[in-house]
C-alpha cells in the first residue's frame, strides 16, 4: 500500500458524465460535466463482440439506446449504428455509444481526470482489462497522472495491475468490508469504492477508521454527500456535476 493519498484529490467524480443532465455515458454528457464544473468522470468499459472497447454501463443496450441486445452480442458497427441520446431527451437525438478512444479524446481535450470502471460482461472480465489498458497505454499521456481504474471484478483489476502496476486501482464493493485494509491488500488495490445501499453510520465509521481512501456512489443528495465527506470519504460519485460541495 502506498502512502500517497489521497489518490483522487477532488470530492465529486462526475458519474458518467454529467448524467443528470446528459444522456450518460455519452460525449455530451463529458462536455456537460465540464461545463458545470467538475474535474473528474467516470465512465463504463465494455467489449463489443468483435473486441472493441465502447463506452456503456450494462450488458445490454436496452436502457441507453434505441436497440436491444447483449453489448458483448452486437458488433461495433452494430453498437455505433444506435441512438444513445433520443431516450434521455429528444434534443440529443443521434448522440453515439463513444469508442474508448473518443472519450480519452474528449476527457483529454477537456483537462479532466478519469475513473475508467472496467465492466466486463461475465466471462471476458481478462480480455476487457487487456484491450482497456492497451487503449490507455497507446493515447493516455504517459506521466499526466490523474486516471485510476475500478471495477467489482477482481480478474479484471488483477490483469489491470499487471499490465498498468503504476496506475490506481478501486475495488467496487456493494456490501462495505468488516476490514477494508486487509481486502484492499488481498485484491491488491489502493482505494476502496461501495455503493450508498448498505453504508450506514457503523460501516462508515469503519471505513474512516481504517485509514483507507474510500468514495461513495452514486450520491445526489448534497446533505448525503456532506455527511459521508464528514464521514472521512474522500470522494463521492454523483449524477448531479455541479453538486455544491
Amino acid at each position: 500500500m502506498s502512502c500517497q493519498s489521497p489518490y483522487v484529490a477532488d470530492h465529486l467524480i462526475a458519474h458518467r458524465g454529467a448524467s443528470a443532465y446528459a444522456p450518460e455515458n455519452t460525449l455530451a454528457a463529458m462536455f456537460e460535466a465540464k461545463k458545470r464544473g467538475a474535474r473528474w468522470v467516470e465512465i463504463d468499459v465494455k467489449l463489443t463482440r468483435d473486441g472493441y472497447p465502447v463506452i456503456i454501463h450494462d450488458h445490454h443496450v436496452d436502457r441507453t439506446t434505441n436497440g436491444t441486445g447483449l453489448v458483448a452480442g452486437m458488433t461495433l458497427q452494430d453498437i455505433r449504428a444506435l441512438d444513445a441520446g433520443s431516450w434521455f431527451d429528444p434534443a440529443f437525438a443521434g448522440e453515439k455509444v463513444p469508442t474508448f478512444e473518443e472519450l480519452i479524446e474528449t476527457v483529454l481535450a477537456l483537462d479532466l481526470g478519469l475513473q475508467v470502471e472496467l465492466k466486463p460482461t461475465p466471462g471476458d472480465d481478462t480480455e476487457t482489462a487487456e484491450i482497456a489498458c492497451a487503449t490507455l497505454l497507446r493515447y493516455w499521456p504517459h506521466g499526466r497522472g490523474r486516471m485510476f481504474m475500478t471495477s467489482f471484478s477482481e480478474r479484471s483489476l488483477s490483469r489491470a495491475a499487471q499490465l498498468m502496476p503504476d496506475v490506481p486501482r478501486a475495488f467496487a464493493v456493494v456490501v462495505p468490508p468488516k476490514d477494508p485494509r486487509a481486502l484492499l491488500a488481498e485484491v491488491n488495490c489502493q482505494i476502496l469504492h461501495c455503493t450508498s445501499d448498505m453504508l450506514d453510520d457503523d460501516a462508515l465509521a469503519r471505513l474512516n477508521d481504517s485509514g483507507v481512501e474510500f468514495a461513495v456512489a452514486t450520491i445526489n443528495s448534497l446533505e448525503d454527500a456532506k455527511r459521508l465527506l464528514a464521514g472521512g470519504a474522500q470522494t463521492i460519485l454523483s449524477d448531479y456535476a455541479d453538486l455544491a460541495l
